[in-house]
């Protein structure tokens, strides 16, 4: 027994490294600058809760009171032409392969796949997801649904997730929406 533990210490002794030598800041040969972001920094995470319970009063007006934020800086961006990714999945038969969305002066008017060419008519799941159309249902599933949460592009300040589910604890009424790759365009 005393062998196994003097095997065992030798060798936990010869695999253990020596500490590297400690290496000051300001010896280092600086190789880059250092530029400060101006952008302002992100929003606080929202309340930490307990998946699939309802949300709170508070919880509902936190979502709105960001939207809001986040529509304001949305629309100070002046984007109304663009091109964007969208994906849309619920419980429901819809497709949820990714489109894009080509938007002019703020509306819909084409439907590509992803390699661009046209994905056939302007219809549902995709239709709906311009960026004011992201905007407007959040602000109906914040009031309504029991569970959402929605990130944004840090850029744009558009919606890049929102995920929910109507009914917390009903089967089958979970929704989801994710965008991305704005790309602006220029108006015609």
């Amino acid at each position: 027994m005393y062998w196994a533990l003097a095997m065992y210490g030798a060798l936990g002794l010869a695999c253990h490294h020596p500490r590297p030598a400690r290496v000051e800041p300001d010896s280092l040969p600086r190789r880059f600058n250092v530029v400060n972001d101006t952008a302002p920094p992100p929003p606080p995470p929202p309340p930490a809760r307990r998946s699939g319970d309802p949300l709170s009063s508070a919880e509902r007006e936190a979502i709105l009171a960001e939207a809001r934020t986040r529509r304001a800086a949305w629309r100070a961006h002046g984007i109304t032409d663009y091109r964007i990714r969208v994906a849309v999945g619920c419980f429901c038969p819809w497709p949820s392969a990714p489109r894009i969305l080509e938007v002019r002066g703020g509306r819909a008017v084409a439907l590509l796949d992803t390699t661009g060419r046209a994905a056939g008519p302007l219809i549902e799941p995709w239709a709906p997801n311009t960026v004011e159309g992201m905007f407007d249902f959040i602000d109906q599933a914040a009031r309504s649904a029991d569970v959402l949460a929605v990130r944004y592009d840090r850029s744009f300040d558009y919606p890049t997730e929102i995920r929910g589910d109507q009914r917390a604890g009903l089967p089958d009424d979970w929704f989801w929406t994710t965008a991305g790759n704005l790309t602006p365009r220029r108006s015609r």
